[in-house]
């Protein structure tokens, strides 16, 4: 089972920023390394954040990450969720500083300082993703999450500035080549969310349980049953019986299967809801489905 530890906002005490601070955490390697080995800039309990942080073990990967907002969390369900997602890099700063200085006086733009210095902000990017490409590969994207309220009720002056650091960040990332793009945590999906939030605590399960023995009969099991019929607590009880498991097992690893993608559903306008049918699919079936469709067009 995965747990993450949510914690409140909260206002945290200012301290004057230095460069000989920032240099440190640098040469530290704060904001490097990939995957395991990769240190945010920003970890939930040195900054004051937009609702309620959480820190998450990775189902991914195998660290703790830090998300500043409840957006942030959502987002980053839908990121560990993607096969083609290799990587994650939270709150990944964007050095050298000068070079966001010199950004911002190219476009016109006042410099962004910490507070009371005269030290150049350090921008970070909210998430930077490794992905598989098309092709073959890899390739990074970045991404800067926000709610469309957050934007809206800034006043004039503050809308201004932020549309700036956005400016900002997308041109650091344009000049690398890296694609980079504003989420709107209007535009996520509720029910996808609310679906990976059900699941994701049964993305890692007992070894003894994730086995090709038992994957191969649930998705036998599944092949024969019309599971858009009965409620899905009764198709895990009759899998319980069929498997000779405990139910809350059975469920443990449908959930599994779920979220690693053995089974297959429309996560955005389906309800997993033990009480209600649940259509589901086996990538075996909708092979077969396609073999179908070709004989049928030959």
């Amino acid at each position: 089972m995965v747990k993450q530890t949510s914690v409140p906002a909260r206002r945290i005490p200012s301290r004057l920023v230095t460069q000989e601070w920032i240099e440190k955490r640098i040469a530290s390697g704060v904001g490097q390394g990939v995957r395991e080995l990769y240190r945010p800039w920003i970890k939930v309990r040195s900054v004051a954040s937009l609702g309620s942080s959480h820190i998450v073990p990775g189902v991914k990967i195998q660290r703790a990450h830090h998300l500043l907002s409840k957006a942030e969390f959502h987002f980053h369900l839908i990121l560990e969720h993607d096969p083609a997602v290799i990587d994650i890099r939270e709150q990944f700063p964007l050095l050298p500083q000068a070079e966001t200085f010199s950004i911002a006086c190219s476009l016109g733009y006042r410099p962004v300082f910490y507070p009371r210095t005269k030290v150049p902000l350090v921008f970070t990017t909210d998430f930077v993703i490794t992905k598989v490409a098309e092709g073959g590969g890899e390739k990074i994207v970045a991404r800067t999450v926000k709610y469309r309220s957050e934007i809206e009720e800034l006043s004039p002056k503050e809308r201004t500035r932020l549309l700036e650091k956005l400016a900002i960040e997308k041109l650091y990332w344009s000049r690398r080549g890296v694609d980079w793009k504003l989420v709107l945590y209007e535009h996520l999906s509720p029910l996808h969310i609310q679906n990976l939030v059900k699941l994701r605590s049964h993305a890692l399960v007992s070894a003894l349980l994730a086995t090709e023995k038992y994957f191969q009969r649930v998705t036998e099991f599944i092949d024969q049953s019309k599971t858009d019929e009965i409620s899905l607590r009764l198709l895990l009880t009759k899998l319980s019986k069929a498997l000779f498991i405990d139910y809350k097992v059975v469920k443990s690893l449908f959930f599994h299967m779920l979220w690693q993608r053995r089974l297959l559903m429309d996560f955005e306008n389906q309800e997993i809801d033990l009480a209600r049918p649940l259509k589901v699919f086996t990538p075996r079936s909708i092979e077969l489905n396609i073999c179908d469709e070709r004989r049928d067009h030959a």
